[in-house]
């Protein structure tokens, strides 16, 4: 008899902060969710952060919203998608009110469009010395070179991972009982209070990038009750799709996360009012008290044996492209901290803290 093949789980992070993802690496490419978490009326005033690799960004957004906090704020940290140990953005929230400050270079390019009164750039490039960023011009251009090869070929593994999922799903289609499974996310539904209509909020917990592919716990460790979904043959996407559609229609207050390969897929929802979140996730992936949803009940197995070996390579195949994208994203990381080093080298760091300690004075004193 043949072993089962075991599947790796994520690589689970306990942040201990509300903490999640606004890009993600997709099938279809770079995916930003910026305008949906950063484009709101919530959001009062905004810092649009520029500059390379290795100029201190991450740790400035950081800075920024540790002083914030002493003030008052309540920050998310928004981490980055493709190296999840550096931010992307900060939202610092107080009195209903809030301010961002994002990093603004590509691939997650911001321009300011109310600039002055609502946005302004933060140019950390001003602490580098471009006279030894010139010397090193040849081989940045080699390196950059390579990282966009890299890229290019893991967003091709990606798509190449889409497109066999979107095989798997339709041998699978005839033998899902939807029906049920409306039935049954309507029912899990019956009690979650209403939320005045309010949209839902953005906010993935899983991205594959440089580190492979990595959970956020920000839903798990806020939650009064959670529910794990098993995706059995891609029954769980589509309960948590019926689940999301059950949640707008009844105007709940909901954090939606999703798939970061296949974003019109859902992987998390959190209802803030009821404090219950649904996750597709394996049971190593959560160390807190859950409750299981197997899937397997609205699949009719018994009937699929007749394509069981179409199904099987259909998967097969899945984890072959996503394990090809991995190798190329680590591909990735080894150049990208290449370029970081130079960077690094460039810069007047001294004067980039001046400059974040003169920053936080200046905001937080409005």
């Amino acid at each position: 008899m043949r072993k089962k093949e075991k599947r790796p789980c994520a690589q689970v992070r306990s942040m201990g902060e509300n903490a999640y993802f606004a890009a993600s690496n997709s099938a279809k490419g770079f995916q930003s969710y910026y305008p949906e978490c950063f484009d709101t009326d919530e959001i009062t005033r905004l810092y649009a952060v520029k500059g390379g690799p290795g100029t201190g960004k991450s740790r400035f957004l950081r800075e920024v919203a540790e002083i914030g906090k002493t003030k008052g704020y309540l920050p998310d940290y928004i981490y980055c998608s493709s190296d999840p140990d550096s931010l992307d953005g900060v939202i610092l929230r107080r009195g209903g009110k809030g301010i961002a400050l994002l990093d603004a270079t590509a691939p997650h390019v911001y321009e300011p469009n109310r600039p002055g009164y609502r946005e302004e750039i933060v140019n950390l490039g001003a602490f580098w010395n471009a006279g030894i960023l010139r010397e090193e011009a040849g081989r940045i251009a080699k390196l950059n070179g390579e990282k966009g090869t890299a890229y290019r070929m893991a967003y091709r593994y990606l798509a190449a991972y889409e497109k066999m999922t979107e095989n798997r799903n339709a041998l699978v289609s005839p033998y899902l009982r939807e029906d049920a499974i409306e039935k049954y996310a309507e029912k899990l539904l019956r009690e979650e209070p209403d939320g005045g209509g309010r949209s839902p909020q953005t906010a993935l917990i899983r991205a594959v990038g440089m580190r492979g592919e990595v959970l956020l716990d920000t839903f798990f460790a806020n939650a009064k009750r959670i529910f794990l979904v098993e995706d059995c043959r891609g029954a769980g996407y589509v309960f948590m799709k019926k689940l999301y559609a059950e949640a707008k229609r009844k105007g709940s207050s909901v954090r939606v996360s999703k798939n970061p390969i296949l974003p019109e897929e859902i992987d998390a929802l959190a209802f803030s009012e009821s404090g219950t979140v649904f996750a597709v996730a394996r049971r190593e992936e959560c160390e807190y008290p859950f409750r299981w949803i197997s899937t397997r009940r609205f699949v009719d197995t018994e009937r699929m044996k007749t394509i069981r070996s179409r199904l099987n390579y259909a998967e097969r195949m899945r984890r072959a492209m996503l394990a090809g994208a991995k190798d190329c994203l680590n591909e990735v990381r080894k150049v990208h901290f290449q370029i970081e080093e130079i960077y690094i080298k460039a810069m007047d760091f001294s004067a980039k803290e001046a400059f974040t300690k003169a920053f936080c004075d200046s905001l937080f004193r409005e």
